[in-house]
């Protein structure tokens, strides 16, 4: 019965033990709520958002990623996600048509990217709960049961044992432990009972010692997480500007297409009337041949545009993270919107930079502003940090000790506990002989820092020559698109001009046909100085940090309004 009883008791401690243990399933909740916690909470400092922090990949991505190769598969009644913040899909045909808020909106959630900057936000969330953890009360403990016999004797001892540890800002370590010890033999009713425990604490005073220098690593974990988020907004904000640029130059040769449709079409007409005109007798055989080989041309670029856009589409598909068989459009309406966007900032200010302030304010706004920069110059700071432990890493160890210890006995048949209590302090000290290393590192750390003063130097002239540059493109665009505006209306003057000295034979089949062909060049201009005023302007407000982003990835104007 003892046996059996002594067996139960330690299956029972085994079960208490493993009950306390760490599961995957366990490991997996506590750490994303710490860091979703940490995470959420520094970047609504920093972002000013209200909204926690959410490291998983939206299931809309996949979903949306099925759909779209369900279709391609020739599947029927394929059911499409929605999208937060986007307008439901328009599919026809088995063809998704994407506006440019809605193109927006699934780059956010779709782009591989994207999602590995929200990672390194979270993971360095979980390296500032670790250093975090390293200041907090630790506890251990441990429980061991043993049933042993020989033909003189059987006994069953056990030991359960349990302790703290608690390390303070100012470099000091208190440490503690208790033990219970027993021992009981089976065949006699003799049994004994121990108690032993410990306390100690160390105390740095030279190398080690100062707040500073004992949450090095915490305040650095700290830090860590802040430039996560500074990098996780200016991906965000550089981000958007791409997939804009790419959105656009999908429009842009959607319209070259639509223009070489249109010049291969009028040059078709062409040939035909140099045709009557030269069974007429009114034209001589080269203008026709003339009318032909344009003809031909324009045949060879309509059938190049078609190629161009659909490598660019292919390009905002991979941009978007869609796959680039997917059958996807863009909104051609976009384009009457950017030239009514266009053409009403054109008529409210003759200034193209009317709306920013000049270029000196301009530069400090974004020396101010800029995501990537301010990181650059925290790891100045960062260096001259690591300057100072490299500086105390130089001293002599020297570090005050104290301890206290109890143990106590008693055994059957005895009247108390026997035993002793002891304690102890003293001074060790480890002098500054062997420093080579230190000494070496500390150079290091100088060198460094020197390094991290010009990354920054260098970081500053590229932002204010980026936003000089950016106001120079931004009066460029607006200055080509007024002129490009005029010279798409001169061209349709030539061509209905030259048309008419055609028929009265005024004019030659050349100037008609180089008439079209300014015609088609002009159009084609105006279309890229469109595009090109919208991204010039979009990439200032990048360039001086000043990019307003709602919560879908969209731009906000400069009214506060969704540009969707």
């Amino acid at each position: 019965m003892r046996r059996l009883l002594a067996a139960c008791c330690a299956v029972a401690a085994l079960a208490v033990m493993a009950a306390g243990c760490m599961t995957s399933e366990k490991a997996y909740r506590e750490s994303n709520e710490t860091g979703v916690r940490l995470a959420t909470a520094f970047w609504q400092r920093q972002s000013g958002s209200t909204r926690e922090f959410d490291v998983h990949r939206p299931a809309d991505a996949l979903t949306l990623r099925i759909a779209l190769l369900a279709v391609v598969r020739g599947e029927q009644g394929v059911v499409f996600p929605q999208i937060p913040h986007a307008a439901p899909f328009a599919v026809s045909n088995g063809v998704l048509t994407l506006s440019l808020s809605d193109a927006m909106c699934v780059a956010a959630r779709n782009d591989r990217a994207y999602q590995n900057m929200k990672e390194a936000v979270f993971t360095s969330a979980l390296d500032l709960d670790y250093q975090q953890y390293q200041f907090e009360t630790t506890f251990s403990g441990m429980m061991l049961g043993l049933l042993s016999g020989d033909p003189a004797a059987e006994k069953a001892s056990g030991r359960t044992a349990g302790g703290f540890t608690r390390k303070l800002e100012n470099g000091a370590e208190i440490a503690g432990s208790l033990a219970l010890d027993v021992v009981s033999l089976l065949r006699d009713d003799w049994r004994s009972l121990g108690l032993t425990g410990d306390l100690s604490m160390t105390l740095p005073l030279m190398r080690g010692a100062g707040r500073d220098i004992v949450r090095e690593p915490l305040t650095q974990a700290e830090r860590n997480l802040l430039y996560a988020i500074r990098a996780f907004e200016h991906y965000r904000q550089t981000y958007a500007v791409s997939v804009a640029v790419a959105y656009f130059d999908v429009l842009e040769y959607v319209q070259r297409v639509q223009n070489a449709v249109d010049n291969e079409r009028n040059l078709a007409e062409n040939s035909r009337r140099a045709e009557m005109m030269f069974e007429a007798g009114r034209m001589q055989r080269i203008q026709v041949d003339q009318a032909r080989s344009d003809l031909l041309a324009a045949n060879k670029s309509v059938i190049d545009a078609r190629k161009s856009y659909e490598v660019r589409l292919d390009t905002l598909k991979m941009r978007l993270g869609l796959p680039p068989e997917a059958h996807v459009e863009v909104n051609l309406e976009e384009v009457e919107r950017l030239e009514r966007k266009m053409a009403s900032w054109a008529q409210t200010s003759e200034d193209a930079v009317a709306a920013y302030p000049d270029e000196a304010e301009s530069c400090r706004i974004a020396l101010s502003e800029r995501h990537d920069l301010f990181v650059t110059r925290c790891r100045v700071e960062d260096s001259a940090r690591a300057v100072k432990i490299a500086a105390d890493a130089l001293r002599a160890d020297v570090t005050l000790t104290g301890g206290a210890s109890l143990d106590r006995a008693r055994a059957t048949g005895e009247n108390g506990f026997n035993g002793e209590e002891a304690w102890d302090a003293g001074v060790r000290a480890d002098w500054p002989w062997n420093r080579r290393r230190e000494r070496n590192a500390f150079r290091k750390q100088l060198i460094a820092l020197e390094q991290a003063k010009r990354a920054l130097e260098e970081r500053e002239d590229a932002v204010k020559q980026a936003v000089r540059s950016g106001l120079r493109n931004l009066v460029a665009a607006r200055a080509s698109y007024v002129n490009q505006v005029e010279a798409v209306k001169v061209a349709h003057l030539r061509v209905e001009s030259n048309a008419l000295f055609l028929q009265s034979g005024r004019a030659s089949m050349r100037d008609v046909l180089e008439a079209q062909e300014n015609l088609l060049a002009a159009r084609n201009a105006l279309c890229r100085v469109l595009i090109d005023w919208q991204v010039s302007d979009l990439e200032l407000q990048r360039d001086m940090g000043v990019l307003k982003l709602s919560e879908a990835g969209m731009w906000l104007e400069t009214n506060g309004e969704d540009h969707g």
